[in-house]
């Protein structure tokens, strides 16, 4: 955080063608002022869109949907253990982010400065997006004294719940920006939505709703939450129907595919080696929820090894070596040149069943839900699912829920289906807040502590302590285990 990082797009990229309280970030004064928010928005965009599912891959082995190969012997600092240090998983995302949010503020700094509300409105719902993960994954973090340079080079920790307050106060900011008149963009600019102002508004509804959802736990927002709602409706954008995805011109080149196809794929089409595709297999947990559900999904989310459709189990050992167990699936590896979701339609449609279900939102709760079942079918390439979601089981079919219960967790079931390997924090958001999926599986790793389950957020990292420890300090000592975000169950 002591070190002001711009990242400046190439020309060579963009060829490739109610009362809550109120925190206000300042602009970073150190920030450059020879770059236009044209050029520095578009990797910015692509940063973002590679962290929910490369910068968190030891969350699908957390929520059952990948565990290592029988090849790989599990250790004590293995992500299957459980066991966080401040240089290990996730710790690496907090100057991620932190940098990430610097060119955010640039291109609000620049919107402002060259009349360009786009950019400006832009910027704040990217800036909501990127600290909401922070606060998701880490708790308090810095917010009103972040982003400030070499002003602020030691920036105190805001209390999550503020900040949550202060960001869904800027999307609503983003709204009335985005409905200007002279709200346009170059549509090679916005490597999103390509200059379109409804769906950002759509995305904007969606991701402030996505927040307030996550607040269903928190008794003393129930008003607030009712009124947020109220202002999305009012202003007649509706939500996401189509996934919100990045695409900067990815190619078959060096540096150049989608990150989770790359990831999985070599420049040659080959699988990658070294950890990757030999070392990510599909949970056994994952395979046998399918199955049990006769969804079609299966074929889609994962691909039969030599040993068949068989998952290994994490943390555990098995003779699954090699190219035996199942591995990553042609739906979730569809081309090298695949957008990067940030918000699948899929997701949109099932935080809007969520808040039907509470008597939040206005709708059809079976239809809203369908379509959401529909949306992930279609995003994997796996045709109609009529005949899915009207099967007599309780985790397909909403139709014949009774019980608010019931219905919650057919709705999460699917959600966390369709999550699997696209956005996994997202799983885990909805694990910690209602513990559900309610079965999936505690690793059983010999190196995890007695008792130790899914942990409940991630540690501040390193740096932290070593460059702003008087402030990180405030925070206390951090048990992972046990130290919730405060919407957590």
């Amino acid at each position: 955080m002591k070190k002001l990082h711009i990242i400046i797009v190439s020309a060579a990229l963009l060829a490739l063608g109610s009362c809550k309280k109120s925190l206000d970030i300042n602009h970073n004064p150190n920030n450059a002022t020879n770059a236009s928010p044209e050029l520095v928005l578009p990797n910015a965009l692509k940063v973002t869109a590679d962290q929910p599912v490369i910068g968190f891959t030891f969350l699908q082995e957390w929520m059952g949907y990948w565990a290592p190969s029988g090849s790989y012997a599990a250790g004590p600092g293995d992500v299957a253990s459980y066991l966080e240090t401040n240089t290990g998983t996730g710790t690496g995302f907090f100057g991620t982010a932190y940098h990430n949010l610097e060119d955010y503020d640039y291109v609000e700094k620049q919107g402002v400065a060259q009349n360009k509300p786009f950019y400006e409105a832009a910027a704040k719902i990217m800036k909501a997006y990127v600290f909401q993960m922070l606060v998701d994954t880490y708790g308090d973090v810095p917010y009103t004294q972040a982003l400030q340079g070499t002003n602020i080079i030691q920036p105190k920790y805001d209390k999550a719940q503020d900040i949550y307050d202060s960001l869904i106060n800027n999307l609503d900011a983003a709204v009335t920006l985005m409905q200007r008149p002279d709200a346009t963009a170059a549509s090679n600019s916005d490597i999103m939505f390509g200059g379109n102002t409804s769906n950002w508004i759509a995305f904007d509804n969606t991701l402030k709703l996505r927040m307030l959802v996550r607040l269903s736990n928190v008794t003393a927002d129930a008003g607030m939450i009712q009124t947020e709602i109220g202002k999305i409706t009012s202003n007649g954008f509706g939500f996401l129907t189509a996934d919100a995805g990045v695409n900067p011109g990815y190619a078959n080149n060096s540096g150049q595919q989608n990150p989770v196809y790359g990831f999985f794929v070599t420049l040659t089409g080959l699988p990658t080696s070294g950890g990757q595709a030999d070392f990510f297999r599909a949970a056994q947990y994952a395979i046998s929820t399918l199955k049990n559900l006769n969804d079609s999904r299966l074929n889609s989310i994962y691909a039969p090894g030599t040993s068949g459709m068989v998952g290994t189990i994490e943390g555990g050992t098995n003779n699954l070596g090699g190219g035996a167990s199942a591995t990553i699936g042609p739906g979730i590896l569809k081309s090298v040149s695949q957008p990067s979701i940030l918000i699948s339609a899929a997701e949109s449609y099932f935080l809007q069943a969520e808040a039907i279900s509470r008597g939040w939102l206005g709708g059809n709760l079976i239809t809203t839900f369908d379509n959401g079942v529909q949306a992930s079918f279609t995003f994997l390439g796996a045709g109609d699912a009529t005949s899915y979601y009207t099967q007599p089981d309780k985790m397909a079919n909403i139709a014949i829920c009774v019980t608010p219960g019931e219905k919650l967790a057919c709705i999460i079931r699917q959600k966390w289906i369709a999550e699997d390997g696209v956005l996994p924090f997202e799983a885990w958001c909805d694990y910690r807040r209602l513990m559900l999926p309610a079965d999936i599986p505690i690793s059983v790793s010999s190196y995890k502590a007695p008792g130790a389950v899914i942990p409940q957020r991630i540690i501040y990292p390193e740096s932290e302590y070593q460059d702003n420890a008087t402030n990180v300090n405030t925070e206390g000592n951090i048990d992972p285990q046990t130290s919730k975000i405060f919407w957590a169950q």
